[in-house]
Order: structure tokens, then sequence, then C-alpha cells
């Protein structure tokens, strides 16, 4: 089992909330944050910890080297950034190279078959969507292969099961040629859609570890057996170029 948790974006007071009022990246926030999630998991040392969010309040050298300590000591083993811009953490990636510090290796974003509007402003960036694998990052991941890709909410919140569920970020013209390329791969395989977009990221050019939720053992194992699924190059072009 590995453990992994984030820190960065718990609002400091009742009422307010990661946008307004969010701990920060701190080396003070860092240390203390990691500690209490120890405490509260029952253990020693946490397999890898994630910044949540960004914090440009705090200089970068101070988050780099707050995250490093941790390494050193024992009590982290791999360090991850969660909503990033991709310049921040290469900047941060970079600052922790030339001082001869761990820095982020694992990236955990919001990535998913269907691709997503990222132009759309979001609470943590007017600039658009900072938590979706846009193109700058997936440039980014292809250039840096040593880098891990964990991708939260894979299954869109059920909505390949319940397209009407899938909201107006997903309002793109490719939109109804990549469910219909979806339905027929899965159609081909014997498997669900959910299991083919799974399959889709496990074995895609640039490999991505899904984060699956479920709440009920039937979501679980059907998550679990798309690790069986092997797609072939043909069924994984079409689904690549439907547009």
């Amino acid at each position: 089992m590995v453990i992994a948790t984030k820190l960065g974006a718990r609002p400091l007071a009742p009422g307010t909330s990661y946008v307004d009022n969010a701990e920060g990246l701190s080396a003070k926030v860092i240390r203390e944050s990691a500690e209490r999630s120890r405490e509260r998991l029952g253990v020693d040392r946490l397999d890898l910890l994630y910044a949540h969010i960004e914090d440009r309040a705090v200089p970068l050298e101070e988050t780099v080297h707050g995250f490093a300590e941790l390494v050193a000591e024992g009590t982290v083993g791999l360090l991850g950034a969660s909503n990033h811009r991709a310049w921040r953490v290469e900047r941060a990636r970079a600052l922790a190279a030339a001082a001869g510090l761990p820095g982020y290796e694992v990236l955990q974003y919001h990535r998913s078959y269907l691709p997503s509007r990222v132009d759309l402003p979001s609470d943590l960036d007017p600039d658009g969507d900072v938590g979706w694998v846009g193109p700058d990052l997936a440039s980014y991941l292809r250039a840096e292969p040593r880098l891990t890709l964990v991708a939260y909410s894979p299954l869109l919140k059920g909505a390949y099961a319940k397209p009407e569920r899938l909201g107006e970020e997903y309002a793109l013209p490719s939109t109804p040629a990549r469910l219909a390329a979806l339905r027929a791969v899965a159609d081909e395989t014997g498997a669900t859609p959910n299991q083919v977009v799974l399959a889709w990221l496990l074995g895609g050019e640039v490999p991505t570890i899904p984060l699956v939720g479920f709440s009920s053992v039937a979501q679980l194992e059907e998550s679990l057996a798309a690790i069986e699924l092997e797609l072939t190059p043909e069924q994984r072009a079409r689904l690549d170029t439907a547009r």
C-alpha cells in the first residue's frame, strides 16, 4: 500500500475556502501539515506528498526547501504537485536541481479521454483551468519522461455511463465523435466505456496512473479489470483521432 496526501489548500478558518484563505506552502505550513497527516494516518512516513495548489505569496525557494527537508529527514518519500501551471512546476524543479535537492516527481492533474475547455476562468486561475492537463502540461510530460502523471476524476464522475452529466466544459465540437468512438471500441472489446477510458490512460504515449473513486464493490472491480484490457494500435488510433 502506498500512502499519498496533499497539503497547502486547507482553509485556515471556518466559513473560508482554499480560494481566499488557504494555508499555503510556507516552510512552516509544510512541516506542520505533514506532521498532522502522519499523526492522523498513524504512519511514520508519507510515501508521496503533494503541493495541492500554488502559493505565489511565498517564495518558491522556501517551498522547495521546505519539502526537501522532509525528504532528507525520511518522513516523506516522493514529492508531487497538483493544480500548478507547468512553468511553476518546471521552475520549482529547476531550483531543486540547482541546489542538489529532491524536487517534484509526480504530477496529479485532471485528465480523461474527453478533452475539456481549459480557457474557462477558474477559482484558482483567471487564465483558465489550471488543474486540467492542457497542451503545455502535456508537452512538458512528453519531454520529461521521468515525471509520473496521476489523473484524478478520470471517469468524469460517471459521465461516460450517463453523458447527460457532462458540464459546459465538455461542450466541444469533438465530444460527440469521441463518445461514439469510445462506445464502438467498448462494443468491440466487450468492455465498458469506463474500462476503455482507463486502458487508454494506462497505455498512452504519456502513461498515466488513473486515480479512481468508487461507491460500491462492483465499481471497484470494474475499474480493476481495466488493467487487463489491451487496446490494439488501431483502436487507440481511432480513439485518438476522433474529432
